[in-house]
């Protein structure tokens, strides 16, 4: 089982990588449809809020806030329509905005000015993290998936020691005495000479002979 759940959460990390990998694409592609080919249209701002958001990173805690606008226009079959945006601080609330969507597509409205520096920033960095998320969660995967298939291999082997186990071990045969009357005192050839019958020596050789 947990060969298959080591690879599994990194690969669903990547997925949503590639997601926001796709998101990011996408809106950075709306932008350039709105931008070129689009229809421009007067806008107005009637809303304007705060988003908060409170992280927190082991000890550390922190807050950051984003900028947001509601904008409303008609679009060319004269429909009121809305959408939220991000922008700057100096667009206020009752302002009048200049909306651009590409044709027959009024629901891919932005207030952003072509080239933007922000809108292209937002989009670089949206892109950038995405595109590194991505990558370490692809290499998470590589490494989940090794640790996965070295514990199945020894799993395996664990397997088969257990159906096929060793022989036990044998003692070595106890030791044997000789037989009752074995001789153990053997008569000496005679034909083997006598060691030569020469005295040892005793004390030391003196030093001046």
């Amino acid at each position: 089982m947990i060969e298959y759940v080591l690879p599994a959460i990194p690969g669903f990390m990547t997925l949503g990588a590639l997601a926001l990998l796709t998101a990011a694409l996408r809106r950075r592609r709306r932008l350039k449809a709105a931008w070129s080919d689009g229809r421009a249209v007067e806008g107005r701002c009637v809303r304007t809020y705060v988003t908060t958001t409170v992280w927190r990173r082991g000890l550390q805690r922190g807050t950051s806030r984003s900028l947001s606008h509601v904008y409303e226009f008609t679009d060319e079959d004269g429909r009121t329509r809305r959408f939220e945006e991000d922008g700057r601080a100096t667009v206020f609330e009752g302002e009048t905005v200049l909306v651009r969507y590409p044709a027959g597509r009024p629901d891919r409205a932005t207030a952003y000015p072509p080239g933007d520096p922000q809108a292209r920033a937002k989009a670089g960095w949206q892109i950038g993290f995405a595109v590194f998320a991505t990558l370490l969660c692809l290499g998470a995967t590589a490494v989940f998936a090794t640790v996965a298939g070295v514990f199945t291999e020894v799993k395996d082997k664990v397997g088969e020691v257990r159906e096929h186990p060793l022989p036990p071990r044998q003692d070595p045969p106890p030791r044997q005495d000789p037989p009752a009357g074995w001789p153990t005192d053997l008569p000496r050839p005679p034909d083997l000479p006598a060691p030569p019958d020469v005295p040892m020596p005793s004390g030391f050789p003196p030093l001046n002979p």
